[in-house]
């Protein structure tokens, strides 16, 4: 019997060369030094702002609750690859006797330092107060994909008038608490405004449409907001829960709370208006102080 010996000489020769390779970074060393993460043992929201400035000196600003104990506190801190920290991540520090400051170095593999300056501050809810809803739009897609068909965006009103008793009314956010991942919790109340109505979205024809856009919940609840993702949650862990994305402008003086609607509900045998409103992708409300 004939034995082929070819494919275990091919195996042991790949092996061999396999075995010759170097590592490319074997005597390379990492100049970097930077903080990556930093992260308080309490009160912490959210993750910290890392920024690294010219020279040799960069900044970390953390923001935690009011009324936290910052005399006596245990960060963790993450560093660039093979780099170390002095303070070292889980030293006790007391940032209340400093003005609410720390100092630390972070050394490269290479022996290279930069100082990094700990700023903790008070949190500023950007979200807390009362916010008026002063926009309804949706963005609707016929035939998306298709060649013929066509999208836009509208206000709601548009093809629901009822829609527009909804546009004077408030919305008020206070945050209450924090969870121990450093996201808000918190309770809103969606107030009816001068005309003493909620926002009915219903076609003058009767089609009824507040199954796809009645979101915003009516009157008060609780809500989530996650930073890791920058989302908020009405009334998270209950059946009438709904996250959506926040979109603030640069002063901070309106927000953007939009809806998924789908899926599609499109009467292709009803009127253009109708088919956008069974069409609709997002709906969304502005919201200004």
């Amino acid at each position: 019997m004939k034995l082929n010996y070819l494919p275990l000489l091919g195996l042991g020769a790949l092996a061999g060369l396999a075995g010759c390779r170097q590592d490319p970074f074997k005597d390379v060393q990492s100049h970097e030094r930077a903080i990556t993460a930093f992260t308080l043992d309490k009160g912490q929201i959210g993750v910290a702002d890392i920024t690294r400035t010219t020279g040799d000196t960069s900044k970390v600003t953390v923001y935690v609750v009011k009324g936290t104990d910052l005399s006596k506190v245990m960060p963790t801190i993450t560093t660039s690859y093979k780099a170390s920290v002095s303070p070292g991540s889980g030293s006790l520090t007391n940032f209340a006797g400093n003005k609410n400051r720390a100092v630390y170095t972070v050394t490269s593999e290479s022996g290279e330092s930069r100082v990094w300056l700990v700023q903790v501050k008070d949190y500023q809810s950007d979200l807390d107060g009362v916010w008026r809803i002063n926009q309804l739009k949706f963005q609707y897609f016929i035939g998306e994909g298709q060649s013929w068909g066509w999208n836009g965006t509208k206000n709601l009103a548009d093809n629901m008038p009822t829609a527009s008793q909804e546009a004077d009314n408030t919305i008020e956010f206070k945050v209450t608490g924090i969870t121990p991942t450093g996201n808000l919790t918190g309770t809103f109340t969606h107030s009816a405004g001068t005309d003493g109505a909620y926002g009915d979205f219903k076609q003058a024809n009767g089609t009824d449409f507040n199954y796809k856009f009645r979101k915003l919940p009516i009157s008060a609840g609780t809500f989530l907001r996650d930073f890791t993702d920058n989302t908020l949650t009405f009334n998270p862990g209950t059946a009438q829960s709904k996250t959506m994305p926040l979109v603030f402008n640069a002063a901070k003086t309106m927000v953007q709370v939009q809806f998924d609607v789908r899926p599609y509900d499109i009467d292709w045998s009803s009127s253009g208006g109708k088919q956008e409103l069974g069409g609709a992708k997002y709906f969304w409300y502005m919201l200004q102080k």
